[in-house]
């Protein structure tokens, strides 16, 4: 992955004519490339740009084999205390060296965990949460690392990666520890750390999975219907979505339909469903279902179209054949 911070100037500015370098340098051998980034590095025009090209040397030391090398040149990146994607990266990569080369684990934990705690949620610090999460969960350190989590999340002031802790804490719970109480609870402190980004969503989603589980459709809806409403519509900039938002609805009729047994409200869901995400992979069944409400609702008529409406319009569907033996038969 390329990491490079790439300027809006003008065509004529030094900061151009050295991206425009940099981008030509990363595209040579990379025998060639290392010492034309390494010039790149000493007369560039701006600190982030020669953070930039000092990242790329340390990762060619890497890719050749000199670790001492690579190590000196991300630690030398991430001691300097700035806080921005190049230090998060480094410190993941630092993490990585001191695990899978010199079996240091304590060390690569503590780099992780300030990898996390950074200020923003940079591309290195979703990297250092992922790993930290996949060792320790080797080394069966779940309980350990809720704790972690839970302490970082505390002293963060970013409620996008405070989110993102307190989700990942939720899986912890739910997945390994079976603690669905305690899954609960981390979910809770997710979607109440950042209402309108797609860790909250996502935890409001894993809730609504656990109350169903449970048999809670009363508390499972009342979360679904959070979800479903997280969509924004206009003339300028068309719709933007909550990536749960249309799983959100569907799953309110669903469970309208076969646990509930309200069947208006179910129609009404998938209904909205419909015009709300005409482009949906399930479009065709939530039609299905409301052929099954028409069925079910007593209304013979209102069925007939309804299995016809389905027939036509989706004929390519694996429902499609149910549809016309249903047609025939009648």
């Amino acid at each position: 992955m390329l990491s490079v911070t790439i300027g809006c100037a003008s065509p004529s500015t030094p900061d151009s004519t050295w991206s425009d370098e940099f981008l030509a340098a990363m595209r040579l051998p990379e025998v060639q490339a290392e010492p034309e980034v390494a010039s790149l590095a000493l007369r560039a025009p701006e600190r982030d740009q020669a953070r930039d090209a000092r990242f790329e040397l340390a990762r060619f030391a890497l890719r050749r084999g000199d670790i001492a090398l690579a190590d000196e040149r991300f630690e030398a990146l991430w001691s300097e205390g700035i806080d921005d994607h190049i230090t998060s990266r480094a410190l993941y990569e630092s993490a990585r060296i001191a695990l899978e080369h010199h079996q240091n684990r304590q060390e690569a934990i503590a780099l992780l965990h300030r990898a996390i705690a950074q200020t923003a949620p940079w591309a290195g610090t979703e990297l250092a949460l992922s790993f930290l999460i996949k060792i320790e969960r080797e080394a069966g350190h779940q309980p350990t690392l809720i704790e972690d989590l839970s302490r970082i999340a505390a002293e963060l002031e970013n409620d996008r990666l405070k989110a993102q802790l307190h989700l990942s804490i939720g899986e912890l719970h739910h997945a390994d520890l079976q603690d669905d109480e305690g899954a609960l609870k981390a979910y809770h402190e997710a979607a109440l750390s950042c209402e309108s980004c797609s860790a909250s969503d996502e935890a409001l989603w894993r809730m609504a999975e656990i109350y169903s589980e449970h048999q809670n459709f009363n508390a499972a809806t009342r979360t679904l219907g959070l979800v479903a409403e997280r969509t924004d519509t206009s003339w300028f900039v068309g719709s933007y979505n909550s990536h749960r938002a249309a799983d959100a609805r569907f799953e309110l009729g669903r469970i309208h339909l076969l646990f509930l047994e309200d069947y208006d409200e179910a129609r009404d869901h998938f209904e909205r469903f419909i015009d709300t995400f005409p482009h949906a992979m399930r479009r065709d069944q939530a039609e299905w279902h409301l052929v099954e409400i028409a069925r079910l609702s007593a209304s013979e008529a209102a069925y007939h179209r309804a299995l016809r409406r389905f027939a036509s319009n989706f004929p390519e569907s694996r429902l499609a054949d149910q549809a016309r033996r249903r047609l025939e038969a009648l």
